[in-house]
């Protein structure tokens, strides 16, 4: 009877101590779980960017240059099956009310104007729009590629047309002034970033400007 007691004291005792550790600040266990999601959050704070991306301080024409100078030399080409995706460069800006916040939480929606090359109906060329959500990526840097699925594109029609993927990557791509066969390569010629619930608050990057800021022009290749 006395180990049966003695037994029950222990394991009240262990209860009781278990109850209290974890219900108290102090306990070095008590942000456990928070400790857990730390990592995830971090990676989602505007922060957490390269500090050369941070144009929180910036105001006026300094930061519409840093801006646009940043997604168009963070712009890059991504091949994967089926298709291709295009990111820009992220950054991080002041909100309204002060505090950080990263491009794609100031914007909703991201789009990309590009001319097709080598290619004209009555003397003028090609064009492709693309519209997509502007969100972060994976690696917070980046803005998440936009992906054209060209090999369905390929399979279609040659027309004057709007296509809307609604796949895992949703995407609208619009195509107008096109002849006989789809331009296999694409000069980007503009950049949009807006907000669906604002108006007056949005980034617009023109040909000269792309020009001035890239090297060579940045061309999208459509193969299958």
């Amino acid at each position: 009877m006395k180990k049966v007691v003695s037994l029950f004291a222990l394991f009240l005792f262990f209860a009781v101590g278990y109850y209290i550790a974890s219900s108290s600040g102090e306990f070095p266990g008590y942000d456990f779980k928070l400790a857990q999601l730390a990592p995830a959050n971090k990676a989602r704070d505007p922060a957490a960017i390269q500090r050369v991306f941070d144009f929180s301080r910036l105001e006026g024409n300094a930061l519409n240059f840093a801006l646009k100078q940043r997604l168009v030399s963070g712009a890059k080409v991504l091949k994967g099956e089926g298709g291709i995706g295009i990111a820009l460069g992220h950054f991080v800006v002041r909100s309204d009310d002060g505090q950080k916040e990263f491009a794609c939480q100031r914007y909703s929606k991201v789009v990309l104007f590009f001319e097709g090359v080598g290619m004209a109906v009555s003397g003028e060329s090609p064009k492709m729009e693309v519209e997509g959500n502007c969100e972060i990526s994976a690696d917070i840097n980046s803005i998440s590629p936009l992906w054209i699925p060209v090999a369905r594109i390929l399979g279609e029609k040659v027309a004057d047309q709007e296509f809307d993927f609604r796949d895992e990557h949703p995407v609208k791509v619009s195509f107008s002034n096109v002849s006989d066969e789809w331009p296999r390569t694409w000069n980007l010629k503009a950049v949009r970033l807006f907000d669906l619930k604002k108006t007056g608050d949005e980034v617009i990057i023109g040909p000269d400007e792309i020009a001035k800021i890239s090297n060579k022009p940045f061309l999208v290749e459509f193969t299958k």
